[in-house]
């Protein structure tokens, strides 16, 4: 499937922004997402600008077998949640969930889904790849990843999920968090709520019209 780009994918939504900056050029007239994490303000000598908490780098395998890392997502913004095959309660629904958004925005070449293995010594690559075809998921979009749980423990913290000292996993979570271009986490939000859902929704579209409104900064 080839994927297109912001503008071709929102069509008409083109002609009112164009004609709204034109009227109001040189503002910002659009609502921003905010930076979630800490944050290490400028102190006008060492640090000269503000230094937000960024998701960490990371190397995993997809569901075809591939090396998969942050720049797989280069240019592109992503949702990310966290599951195991097993599961017969929330995981189920929650990627269901997820499926719904995904068939809205897996024409958006910008837009990538990220669902990470709680469970790496029982979810093979075998196993992502037959989960991954429940949600009829393209491996291009959708990326199901496994690999050393140390590493997907390193994931978890970084996108702020609470982590169990006692037995050192990722708590089990029903969370989606967006993350922008810039490996920022820009929203959170509860994937069994319905308000919640629909705010997800709402708020793809405001981060990428960050990347794509005239006058906005990066």
């Amino acid at each position: 499937m080839k994927r297109i780009s912001f503008w071709l994918a929102t069509g008409i939504l083109v002609i009112p922004v164009v004609f709204f900056y034109v009227f109001n050029a040189g503002t910002q007239n659009f609502e921003r997402l905010p930076i979630l994490g800490e944050r290490i303000p400028p102190d006008g000598i060492n640090v000269t600008d503000t230094v937000f908490h960024a998701v960490p780098n990371f190397h995993l395998i997809d569901q075809k077998g591939e090396a998969f890392s942050q720049q797989n997502l280069s240019n592109g913004i992503a949702i990310y949640n966290f599951f195991f095959a097993n599961c017969e309660g929330v995981c189920p629904k929650m990627n269901r969930r997820l499926q719904s958004i995904y068939d809205k925005y897996k024409e958006f070449s910008e837009v990538h889904f990220v669902s990470v293995t709680v469970d790496p010594e029982n979810d093979s690559v075998p196993i992502l790849k037959d989960y991954a075809n429940q949600f009829n998921a393209d491996a291009k979009i959708w990326h199901f990843l496994t690999g050393k749980n140390d590493t997907i423990i390193h994931l978890g913290k970084g996108l702020l999920l609470p982590i169990s000292k006692e037995s050192k996993t990722i708590d089990h979570s029903q969370q989606f968090i967006l993350v922008d271009k810039s490996n920022r986490i820009r929203g959170v939000y509860d994937s069994e709520s319905d308000a919640e859902i629909k705010r997800l929704e709402g708020d793809i579209k405001l981060l990428l019209y960050e990347y794509h409104t005239p006058g906005s900064a990066r």
